[in-house]
């Protein structure tokens, strides 16, 4: 794969609008059967970031922490979206779930909480690290595996 101005690079935000901004520029990069772990802590930025991808995509809905669903669908044109919340799990497979059709299918897969997801360790992904510096500045690392 060409190597891409996300590719393994970390961002500084200094707001909620710029970490959207940052989400809607990445979202460029994306194409059907992607699929962007998110990590950090409780309220680091992750579903703010996976709005601007959203935006990106026209989806005009507002898209919110999916932590009581575990999966929120959206259609865009020609391609739909899959916002997975896994915060309210502990360590589980992806099988045990049924989230294989999200992960390992056509449309791009956001999964928040991903460190609590297992059997997808050999998964082609990308790799958002959200980590909180104050009120308002986060640093954001996007690497692809």
């Amino acid at each position: 794969m060409a190597t891409n101005i996300f590719e393994n690079k970390k961002f500084l935000t200094d707001s909620a609008e710029q970490t959207k901004k940052l989400g809607k520029d990445f979202a460029s990069v994306l194409k059907k059967g992607d699929v962007v772990f998110f990590n950090g802590d409780l309220g680091a930025g992750k579903t703010t970031f996976i709005q601007g991808i959203m935006s990106k995509f026209g989806i005009k809905k507002f898209v919110r922490s999916a932590s009581f669903m575990l999966v929120s669908e959206f259609a865009a044109k020609d391609i739909s979206l899959y916002h997975i919340d896994l915060y309210r799990l502990g360590k589980t497979d992806v099988y045990d779930l049924g989230l294989d059709e999200y992960l390992f299918g056509k449309g791009i897969a956001l999964v928040e909480w991903s460190e609590r997801l297992t059997g997808c360790k050999d998964q082609k992904r990308w790799e958002i690290d959200i980590e909180y510096k104050d009120e308002n500045k986060r640093n954001i690392i996007i690497k692809r595996i």
